[in-house]
């Protein structure tokens, strides 16, 4: 999550205090404070914030004129603003002053966002009634700061995290489990290569250890298929992470990246 300054609105200072202290527990360090919408204004030039936490209900200037005020400022207009508020029961009690309807319908059932949405000029980035939840603030602070960057890195550790679990998870060959971490992959390479060099049979009683500790004998021919199959299946375990990261490189949304799954297409891994 990109680093930004923080700008909180409120008019109540034990709020911005709570607020402040929330974001630095999280990591932020360059916030700032108002207590009215002019001087919140004000403040928006002067302290140039990457992020408005936003009241509703204060002094000089509201914060649906603030608000609006912001979103009308080509200078302004694509700060991200989360607005908080305990007003929604003030908010549908002026929309029913100012008989707004749908459909005729009462506004009994709507939220305060939905009500909201009739004094502003455009949806707010993120909108959360009083008291606030620190984990739901940084929820919605988290999704809006979030780079495509840090999105794609994010997908690509899921992914390396995800081909070495299917490597050290255990392989099935004829129906029996195996060790597929990496030592025994190499023991069994360097088994079959020494065979395949010398072309001596195996020693007689030869087996090769289960998961389940049981020793299974093998005969020449059936050792080279076994490593044979396992290099195939790295490969292909190798092959569908590759696959993954060229799809993950090319996402051009962060919607795109945090809508898809890294656990499709890997091989089974029953050999």
């Amino acid at each position: 999550m990109k680093p930004v300054k923080v700008l909180i609105i409120d008019d109540e200072p034990q709020n911005v205090r709570y607020l402040t202290t929330i974001l630095e527990e999280n990591g932020f360090t360059d916030i700032q404070g108002a207590f009215d919408g002019v001087d919140g204004l004000a403040k928006v030039a002067s302290f140039q914030p990457g992020l408005i936490l936003l009241d509703l209900r204060m002094p000089k200037k509201n914060g649906i004129m603030v608000f609006n005020d912001l979103r009308g400022n080509e200078r302004f207009k694509d700060i991200p603003i989360i607005i908080l508020t305990g007003e929604g029961g003030f908010l549908k009690h002026l929309a029913e002053l100012r008989q707004f309807r749908e459909d005729g319908q009462p506004l009994d059932d709507k939220t305060a966002e939905e009500v909201l949405g009739r004094f502003i000029t455009s949806h707010p980035d993120g909108f959360l009634e009083k008291p606030v939840e620190p984990e739901r603030l940084m929820a919605i602070i988290r999704k809006l700061l979030v780079t495509l960057e840090e999105v794609k890195k994010a997908r690509q550790k899921e992914v390396n995290a995800i081909r070495e679990r299917k490597l050290s998870g255990g392989i099935q060959f004829k129906g029996v489990s195996f060790d597929s971490s990496e030592p025994s992959r190499n023991a069994l390479a360097a088994t079959a290569a020494m065979l395949g060099a010398s072309g001596a049979p195996l020693p007689e009683g030869f087996a090769w250890r289960s998961l389940d500790n049981r020793n299974i004998a093998m005969d020449r021919q059936e050792l080279l298929a076994f490593q044979a199959a396992v290099t195939g299946w790295v490969y292909r375990v190798y092959q569908a992470s590759w696959d993954h990261k060229a799809k993950i490189a090319a996402f051009a949304s962060i919607e795109e990246g945090e809508q898809y799954n890294p656990e499709q297409g890997w091989p089974d891994n029953a050999l």
